[in-house]
């Protein structure tokens, strides 16, 4: 049997990502202290991750503190101004001294490509610390050698604690191990949490005792030509009241150093594997950097295996007062950061988000049927089937804050279901998971939208917060999502054969919804040309574009749209983001005003333009901060890959919003399952090559439309059938086809 072509080549991804690694290193040259990191919402220093555990770092000449958090651990009970509810914290650390006197040399490196924090201490003799993270095991690992012809003394302090004394911070010895917990709020609430960290020295005899409550401090002696592994396990969370210490215990005595190289080993691996899922070569150093951080972050904050979802701050909590309680912001902001996830080949990470928005289901339909009231007065009296979530909740489970007038916050999700069935091929997951979300959210859309007539026929129209407080007849926003829904149901009931009974409902609220309102801007500047306002009223405040919604994530308004209507967008983008200087705003909406204009073909200069302000934003970590958000702004993956690649009514879109210059992109997976590698010479595609999904033809808007176009795999011509935009040819799943122009 002949061997099936790869889309891998090894040689190459290689030789791409040692190009990148200057661009994935964050350094430091001085020492930088907590308060310099310290943050309630993203991390402002080094930081690493493994979807379960986060960890961020802060130094001074002669030590290391790596503070630490986990996904799970979670109090109850906690109140600021956005309510009383579940709130996420940290859980300690652990700080690595060095007993010398302070010298010249200090550096510091974040190795985002290796994930791993590099220190050089700024004593003599100096000590090299290198630390990293298990992946699937929750163990944070620095091993420490040092050139020094003398003993250099070490002291590790394994500690319980965060900003505030609102918990139970404690420590203790057990044998040669340091362990140290925290409790959460045990008084009027739903549960109690424990999170611990334990820590022992591999490669030295060390000194252990209990110096303080929460504290426990480890000492021994490092020796030339010698390593010692600082290991600390980081266990607990949940809702059981137990910080697993006992378990912790032993496996850390049973632990060997041949353990430790192969847990790095794992990680290794793993790390290498995620980075070459997929890339882009954009031409632009910066925004290759934004992008290849964005994957960084992403792969940091979210496992397929990770006990809970984290929120908007992923793992890294490391606050007790935490932003939004470092929650799950239901209406757009905690989306975005699994956006970019499908077309880069990832999809798998966003499975921690599915297992909570699933578990939230049983309280989403009480709520709809008991508490619409709540979203307004005037639903008083007013039930529902289906789901109605509020804008905030912690990935544990648990719902807290009030609604913001929105009825949205469960429909919000409809696109990343549909998404995974589209760029997977997967209909298991569409039959048990997919369908059974996206039907909820229809049931919810048919009992809540309202028929009145409508000039000589009906419409269905939908009163509701289009932004957060307001109160809106028929903004576009939601009106995308209830069409949306209503097409998602109508195609994925005739892939699976259910509900044929439902369809003519469908159909007819889909072919009577209302217009999008177009009205003339009211601000200066702007162009003088209609845009979509944001409800039948005319509002057309703030200056963002969540009217856009319906060109993502709904993907109702795509390049097959009108031409009248692709215009009416571009002028609305220009209106808000560049004229009313949106671009400026990190607001809620995070970087996904980028895709919008991408999926529409807004001017592509401009965007790159404005994307590279943001990037030149980022702080010494790379990271774009701006107080409030954090994994929702690596949805400028997606913008760049809706610049390269879209699928549109089946049909793949290369390069659709490019600029005139070269650019690439390897391995992006389009909807239907296909993977996708070209190159783009700043005039036409120059090299395309496919891997097929499981749908049996692959549809490919014609990137040479006045040439001859020829298809190959393994070796045997493949006939291609040309249509008016687009030519198409049968496939074979897993099968990788060249596609050139004669």
């Amino acid at each position: 049997m002949q061997r099936m072509e790869s889309m891998y080549d090894e040689q190459k991804d290689e030789a791409f990502f040692a190009g990148k690694r200057n661009l994935l290193t964050a350094k430091w040259e001085e020492p930088f202290s907590y308060e310099s990191i310290r943050s309630k919402h993203a991390p402002m220093g080094p930081f690493m991750g493994n979807g379960d555990v986060g960890c961020v770092s802060h130094t001074t000449a002669n030590s290391q503190t790596i503070r630490i958090s986990k996904v799970d651990f979670v109090t109850d009970g906690w109140e600021d101004w956005t309510g009383r509810g579940p709130a996420a914290l940290p859980i300690g650390g652990i700080k690595v001294s060095v007993d010398a006197p302070s010298a010249e040399g200090f550096r510091y490196e974040m190795d985002m490509l290796g994930n791993e924090l590099r220190m050089t201490s700024g004593t003599l003799p100096a000590v090299e610390m290198t630390s990293w993270m298990g992946r699937g095991s929750n163990v944070i690992v620095t091993e420490l050698v040092t050139a020094s012809e003398h003993p250099v003394t070490i002291t590790v302090d394994t500690y319980a604690g965060g900003t505030t004394s609102n918990y139970e911070d404690k420590a203790m010895v057990k044998g040669t191990i340091a362990q140290a917990y925290r409790r959460t709020l045990t008084d009027s609430v739903r549960w109690i949490s424990q999170a611990g960290v334990s820590t022992r020295i591999f490669g030295a005899v060390s000194s252990v005792k209990q110096d303080a409550e929460n504290n426990v401090k480890s000492t021994f002696t490092l020796n030339a030509g010698e390593k010692v592994y600082v290991v600390t396990y980081v266990s607990g969370g949940g809702t059981e009241d137990n910080a697993r210490l006992d378990e912790v215990y032993v496996r850390l005595t049973s632990l060997s150093v041949k353990d430790l190289r192969r847990l790095k080993q794992q990680k290794d691996l793993w790390w290498t594997e995620m980075w070459r899922r997929s890339y882009v070569e954009t031409g632009d150093d910066l925004i290759d950097r934004q992008y290849l951080v964005s994957v960084y972050l992403q792969a940091s904050a979210y496992d397929e295996h990770s006990p809970a979802c984290g929120g908007m701050y992923g793992v890294w909590n490391m606050d007790d007062e935490m932003n939004y309680h470092g929650d799950i912001h239901l209406n757009y902001n905690s989306q975005g950061g699994f956006y970019s996830m499908f077309s880069s080949n990832r999809p798998e990470l966003a499975m921690p988000y599915y297992r909570f928005l699933e578990g939230m289901i049983p309280e989403g339909r009480r709520r709809a049927k008991e508490e619409l009231e709540l979203v307004h007065p005037s639903l008083k009296g007013k039930s529902c089937r289906g789901l109605l979530f509020p804008v905030s909740a912690l990935g544990i489970g648990g719902f807290y804050c009030t609604y913001w007038q929105q009825t949205v916050n469960a429909p919000f999700n409809v696109p990343l279901f549909s998404w995974y069935y589209e760029y997977t091929g997967d209909e298991t997951f569409l039959r048990e998971r997919a369908y059974p979300f996206i039907r909820e959210c229809g049931d919810f859309y048919e009992d809540y939208i309202q028929k009145e007539r409508y000039g000589n026929s009906y419409r269905y129209t939908i009163t509701t917060g289009g932004h957060e407080n307001s109160w809106d007849l028929n903004p576009p926003s939601d009106v995308a999502f209830v069409e949306q829904t209503f097409r998602l149901l109508l195609r994925y009931s005739q892939i699976l054969n259910m509900d044929a009974d439902r369809r003519d409902k469908w159909q007819d609220i889909v072919d009577h919804l209302p217009a999008y309102k177009v009205i003339m801007p009211t601000r200066q500047p702007n162009q003088g040309l209609p845009v979509y306002a944001k409800n039948e009223a005319g509002w057309d405040a703030p200056n963002h574009m969540i009217q856009l919604h319906a060109a993502y994530p709904c993907e109702v308004l795509n390049l097959a749209s009108s031409p009248e209507a692709l215009q009416i967008a571009r002028n609305t983008v220009h209106y808000y983001f560049v004229a009313q200087e949106g671009y400026k705003l990190m607001n809620e909406l995070g970087l996904s005003a980028y895709v919008m204009g991408a999926r529409v073909a807004f001017d592509p200069e401009i965007l790159i333009d404005k994307m590279r302000y943001q990037a030149e934003t980022a702080g010494k970590n790379f990271l774009i901060t701006d107080g409030h958000h954090c994994l929702e702004k690596s949805a400028i993956m997606e913008a760049v890959h809706s610049m390269m690649l879209q699928t549109v009514d089946d049909v793949l879109y290369l390069f659709p919003d490019w600029m005139k210059k070269p650019a690439s992109f390897t391995r992006l997976r389009a909807k239907g399952g296909f993977l996708v590698s070209a190159s783009y010479d700043g005039a036409q595609v120059t090299e395309l090559k496919i891997q097929a999904g499981k749908v049996p033809v692959c549809k490919i808007r014609n990137p040479w439309p006045d040439r001859e176009i020829e298809v190959t795999a393994n070796g045997r011509t493949v006939p291609i059938t040309i249509y008016r935009d687009y030519c198409a040819f049968s496939v074979r799943e897993n099968e990788v086809y060249h596609v050139v122009c004669k």
